[in-house]
């Protein structure tokens, strides 16, 4: 429930003001996790898919509308040593052999601002982030 309400909370903060000046962007950081779900994962996949669903119903009723932008950057697992502060030993071995293919923090900032870095005239609706190299 955090992730839906700090989700909310964000929109609910920004919104306001964008709807005032009749422009600006409002860029969703979503997860892989939000187009699949894997084994285990239910429960965070569904507050993904929840961010993927806000997104689509504010993307067609601001972006026309309002002139306000509407992004999502789904990115696959983030090399952000999360891996690390898994205190099960099972968990904590599981979560570093999902990390080896872990994207570079970098790589999503990029990301980021090519979402953000275009012109006026154009939306990036969804990036989905996957790592270029292939450990499996």
């Amino acid at each position: 429930m955090r992730n839906l309400r700090g989700y909310l909370n964000g929109v609910h903060a920004v919104l306001p003001v964008m709807l005032r000046q009749k422009s600006g962007h409002i860029l969703n950081m979503d997860s892989v996790a939000g187009h699949q779900v894997g084994d285990g994962a239910g429960v965070y996949s569904s507050t993904k898919f929840f961010v993927q669903a806000m997104t689509e119903s504010m993307r067609k009723e601001l972006a026309v509308r309002e002139g306000i932008k509407v992004s999502t950057i789904s990115p696959g697992v983030i090399d952000t040593g999360w891996a690390d502060k898994v205190t099960d030993p099972a968990g904590r071995q599981a979560a570093r052999e999902l990390n080896t293919l872990a994207i570079g923090p970098e790589s999503i900032a990029d990301a980021v601002v090519y979402a953000l870095d275009q012109p006026a005239d154009i939306t990036v609706n969804d990036l989905v982030i996957s790592p270029t190299r292939q450990n499996w």
